[in-house]
């Protein structure tokens, strides 16, 4: 099964529980499960985490 990602995943994890230097383990596991066809997301997600211009967008 596949699952299809807003957003508000990134973001919400980003700030909240998961941040980039305080929890890597997560964005790596993202990482490895988009790789793997198990995770995915859309152009216009990016867009909008690109519009933030914060370590997200990065």
């Amino acid at each position: 099964m596949a699952y299809l990602l807003d957003a508000d995943v990134f973001i919400r994890a980003k700030n909240l529980h998961y941040g980039l230097d305080f929890c890597p383990a997560f964005w790596d596991w993202l990482i490895r499960e988009n790789q793997a066809g198990r995770v995915f997301s859309i152009e216009k997600v990016g867009d909008e985490i690109d519009a933030g211009a914060d370590e997200l967008s990065r």
